[in-house]
């Protein structure tokens, strides 16, 4: 590969959170005939996502041969799309494509399918032809039922069609022609067919209004009405010949149709990805370099001109002259910088030295000379008044150079967005033509496999001597972790958690990701608050039932949910069903709200002798406050730690000091009550205690000055910007505030548990007053625990995310990363052979 093509191929990684995968960025150009076909081939591989091109950078053009070929191929997929829509059938088979390139696979696909196409579009339109018949056939007996034979002087029939939520505005404005009668006859498809009957005197209103509605008339066909009812049937079996012949087509084709629409989906994925992703080297993108620093320039030498004009009009005034308005019909008036040039010398005229080498030198005709930096024409317009043309031009100049910064950004925008996606210089690109750039991304353990294919494809595109010349590779030293999408892998189990992870978002390249946590925290809050094994068992059984079961049917929402392989919905029930038995048997001891576990923890069952049990509730509820106290310390110590990872490193410095400010506070609020642990339960008395409270003002202290210090120092650091206001909502808000909100917020944990510990307590004992095992005890125990379940079920979810995103995860976590999407097809039915 070495001696076929410009390689740079030194793999240095950024550090990425294991077991967020490792990613490497590639630049890859070939000539603008060679891309489409490399991006066909990275989609057949599926293992390089591409990366968008950046939004300053125009995109190259593509062949106009191929895209006719690729959209005559679309169009004939849209025609045969609605008998492809049914699941792929294991028995039809594949729909087999050699091809040698991109178009030879569109033309190949087409080619194979050009006739069975053809065929289907000519019964369809011999079927819309027969079916347009038997509509008009039937409004012809329809309207004869209502008017028979009757043919009246001076009165007119018309039958028209319109869309049905066009109905009601065309009706209105009929109905405001007198001696007008509107009748309908039907509808057909959602279109609704009108009879008119109007006196002639009143057409020429009808059919204005007949086309101001866009409607559609009816030309009923000429025909002896007693045959009417003969050609009718005659139609009607010619329809349900065609639709036979259509479907027998169809059968006897599954595989092709099937095989056409994955092959305009692959070509329009190929299109849509040369589109957003390829970068021209050169052409257009060098052109619009070229063309804003032309503008530039021409800006520059324009202010140039101004500035001397300003220069000398302040010191004519100075010189007392705030005029020069001459009665002579010609003059001119030349600013100059520097010696009188011969040229303009020869004429006659008057010098007046304004100082620092300007002059003024009036010429008393009408001259035309070249102007320059150094030599400029004043307008006789400004010499009327000198004092207004200075405020004139000095706004002139304050616009121009506003305009020329934004000039200035948008060139140095466009020259780094394009260092970064091109692969050749700007003076190497003005040299070849017709190059195009892409970008994209490999995970780290693949890239063996990926260069193999590109050595492979790159060897079979270089048959062309372009492709051998101009080929360029390179692996990008540093990746942009603002573009580089993630990719993590997880056990089965832990999958589940990864998804209700990027509910709340997905983690950045190189950003903590919490999905570890999610695995941990989930199942314990979900647990803790309903803790019921009879309950759990249904939960499990359903999640177990949802992995092994397989749904074929139309409901999209069912086929994810039964799919015979695990998926998350059963791993979620399958967690929400284990973890409610094992608080049951740590905590509750409840089966179906029956007493029949001894709880292992010391405090016991919710409920003693038919009432709730405070000694539970003064453990519990001090407990949860505690645990999750101890969580928000964790958030806010994973903080800085984040935005370390992030590059925010002067951040993190000063976030470090939140966690010792926000223990501090929290100290102190249970010291005082407000946080009622130790009021709850005296276990925890030594929380009240002169001591804690001194050590809370101790951390406090310690955390202010240590935030402070180091935010003092990282302003007096050169050149570095901080973040003051969110330096200062960490402190405030997360470091303070939270430490009361968020604790006691916490206490949902045990609250929630105790109302579900009701609920299944009352409805027990309800089917005990009708005997357990009676029927109606049974229907009860039944309908109130499904209810139970479903319903606190779902807000135990609800909560349960509540919790984990906005108690724990606002604290440290982004999740403003994007997913690891490669290029890949969906290929079920369409097998494609490259040589």
């Amino acid at each position: 590969m070495e001696d076929l093509f410009d390689l740079n191929l030194k793999i240095k990684p950024s550090e990425p959170n294991v077991p967020i995968e490792r990613i490497v960025e590639y630049k890859i150009t070939v000539p603008r005939h060679a891309a489409l076909d490399l991006i066909f081939r990275v989609g057949l591989l599926g293992e390089f996502m591409p990366i968008d091109r950046p939004p300053k950078l125009p995109a190259p053009s593509i062949d106009q041969e191929t895209y006719t070929s690729v959209r005559r191929l679309t169009e004939a997929a849209r025609t045969i799309s609605r008998y492809g829509q049914t699941q792929q059938e294991p028995s039809i088979g594949r729909f087999r494509v050699k091809a040698t390139s991109f178009k030879d696979f569109i033309d190949s696909v087409y080619k194979n399918g050009e006739e069975l196409i053809g065929r289907i579009r000519q019964i369809e339109d011999s079927l819309n032809n027969a079916e347009e018949e038997l509509t008009k056939l039937r409004l012809m007996i329809s309207v004869n039922s209502l008017i028979g034979l009757m043919q009246l002087k001076n009165i007119r029939y018309i039958v028209v069609e319109t869309p049905h939520r066009a109905l009601s505005d065309f009706e209105n404005s009929i109905k405001q022609i007198e001696d007008v009668v509107l009748t309908r006859l039907g509808e057909v498809n959602d279109r609704i067919h009108l009879l008119i009957i109007a006196p002639t005197w009143e057409l020429r209103r009808i059919n204005d209004i007949i086309r101001l509605h866009n409607v559609k008339v009816i030309e009923l066909p000429e025909s002896d009405l007693s045959n009417v009812e003969a050609r009718v049937k005659e139609t009607e079996a010619t329809i349900s010949s065609l639709r036979s012949q259509l479907e027998s087509l169809i059968s006897s084709n599954k595989q092709v149709i099937r095989g056409i629409l994955e092959a305009a989906g692959v070509a329009e994925n190929v299109i849509q990805t040369y589109v957003n992703s390829a970068v021209e080297e050169g052409g257009e993108v060098i052109a619009r370099i070229d063309a804003i620093k032309t503008q530039m320039v021409e800006m520059e030498s324009r202010l140039s001109r101004l500035r001397l004009l300003i220069e000398a009009y302040n010191g004519l005034i100075r010189s007392g002259i705030k005029e020069m308005g001459l009665k002579a019909l010609d003059y001119s008036l030349f600013i100059i910088k520097g010696q009188i040039p011969p040229d303009l010398d020869k004429y006659s005229g008057y010098v007046i030295n304004i100082g620092d080498e300007l002059s003024a030198y009036l010429i008393m005709s009408n001259v035309d000379y070249p102007e320059s930096n150094n030599i400029v024409k004043a307008p006789r317009e400004h010499l009327t008044n000198l004092e207004a043309s200075v405020e004139l031009l000095s706004r002139e100049i304050r616009e121009m150079e506003r305009r020329l910064g934004e000039l200035k950004n948008e060139l140095n925008e466009m020259i780094r967005e394009r260092e970064e996606a091109c692969n050749y210089s700007i003076e190497e690109a003005r040299q070849v033509s017709d190059l195009v750039t892409i970008r994209g991304f490999v995970i780290e353990k693949n890239v063996k496999l990926f260069e193999d294919f590109l050595y492979r494809t790159l060897t079979d595109l270089a048959v062309d001597a372009r492709v051998r010349k101009f080929t360029r590779i390179i692996q990008v030293n540093t990746i942009n972790p603002h573009e580089a999408p993630t990719s993590e892998e997880y056990p089965t189990p832990i999958n589940a958690f990864r998804e209700i992870t990027y509910m709340y978002g997905i983690p950045r390249y190189g950003e903590l990701s919490p999905v570890t946590l999610t695995a941990v925290l989930f199942p314990v809050f979900f647990g803790w608050m309903f803790p019921d094994a009879g309950q759990g068992a249904i939960l499990l059984l359903f999640g177990i039932l949802m992995n092994v079961l397989k749904y074929n049917g139309r409901n999209s929402i069912l086929r994810a949910m039964f799919s015979g392989k695990a998926n998350l919905w059963g791993q979620l029930f399958v967690m929400m069903g284990t973890w409610a038995i094992v608080f049951s048997i740590l905590n509750s001891g409840e089966v179906f709200g029956m007493d029949l576990i001894k709880p292992i923890l010391p405090w016991g069952r919710v409920f003693v002798n038919g009432t709730i049990s405070e000694y539970w509730i003064n453990w519990v509820l001090p407990l949860a406050m505690l645990f999750g106290f101890t969580l928000l310390v964790m958030s806010l110590i994973l903080k800085p730690l984040n935005r370390a990872r992030l590059g925010h490193r002067l951040d993190a410095l000063s976030l470090a000091w939140v966690p010792l400010v926000f223990i501090g506070f929290g100290l102190l609020m249970m010291n005082v009550g407000i946080i009622p642990v130790a009021l709850l339960n005296p276990v925890f008395s030594a929380l009240l205690t002169p001591q804690v409270r001194l050590i809370g003002a101790a951390l406090m202290v310690i955390g202010f000055g240590g935030f402070f210090g180091s935010f003092m120092y990282i302003k007096s650091m050169p050149n570095t910007e901080v973040d003051a206001a969110e330096l200062m909502v960490g402190l405030t808000i997360e470091g303070i505030l939270d430490a009361i909100a968020n604790t006691l917020s916490f206490m949902r944990l045990g609250i929630i548990a105790l109302v579900h510990s009701i609920f299944t307590y009352m409805t027990y004992h309800l089917a005990l007053t009708y005997g357990l095992l009676t029927p109606a005890g049974l229907l009860i125990m039944i309908l109130l625990n499904a209810l139970i379940i479903a319903g606190e079920g779902f807000l135990t979810f609800i909560q349960t995310s509540r919790l984990t995103f906005y108690e724990v995860y606002s604290k440290f976590y982004e999740g403003s990363g994007k997913l690891y999407m490669p290029l890949r097809y969906a290929l079920t039915a369409l097998s494609i052979e490259l040589p």
